[in-house]
């Protein structure tokens, strides 16, 4: 994550007792982290990856039916992995990250526990993905995703590898057609949410 250092906790979970993390710099925590042997598994934000993120995000997506990779963000894989650390009743520390006009989150576990956590979190996907979907863009923010996609505007970096701006495409899958953005370097597909939800209520609807 670029300029990781530069951001705060602004809120925590963990399964440790008598931690304080609340508003220390994330390069602070580091080596309290340490001293509980823990690791960090996952970090995301809303600029991109790191290459170590990026090949965990691919090996969860890869292991997901296409409809539901489809529609999986770094950030909806953020917030799978997250309930698997608080399922697997393995130790974890979960960072809410922020500062410098960006915003991360941050999973810590055991490198022992990261497979048992990983593949959890790949389940929870496959069952609740919209959930993930609602936990991670609340209305406003999915209707000014959907703005940006109306108003032909382009996003600014790709989630995943960071490269410039994906282009602005109709992609169709599953015999439906998104509004959404692809990414040239890396193939990314970003979709707007309310078009991944509408897709996944009718689903539900039969």
């Amino acid at each position: 994550m670029s300029h990781i250092e530069g951001l705060k906790v602004s809120m925590f979970e963990t399964s440790i007792a008598d931690l304080d993390l609340a508003g220390k710099r994330y390069d602070e925590v580091l080596n309290l982290l340490s001293y509980h042997e823990l690791s960090v598994l996952y970090e995301c934000c809303m600029s991109s990856l790191t290459d170590f993120q990026k090949g965990l995000y691919e090996k969860v997506i890869a292991k997901v039916p296409k409809e539901i990779a489809l529609f999986s963000d770094p950030i909806a894989v953020s917030f799978a992995l997250r309930d698997a650390c608080d399922l697997s009743g393995v130790e974890y520390v979960w960072l809410d990250l922020e500062g410098d006009d960006d915003v991360g989150y941050s999973a810590w576990v055991r490198e022992e526990d990261w497979d048992a956590v990983v593949r959890l979190a790949i389940d929870l996907l496959k069952r609740h993905l919209e959930k993930y979907l609602l936990d991670v863009y609340d209305r406003g923010t999915r209707n000014g995703i959907a703005g940006v996609w109306e108003a032909e505007l382009p996003l600014q970096l790709c989630p995943v590898c960071g490269g410039a701006s994906p282009e602005r495409r109709v992609i169709s899958a599953n015999k439906r057609k998104f509004r959404g953005w692809t990414c040239t370097g890396c193939g990314h597909h970003v979709i707007v949410p309310s078009d991944a939800l509408d897709y996944l209520k009718r689903g539900v609807e039969g």
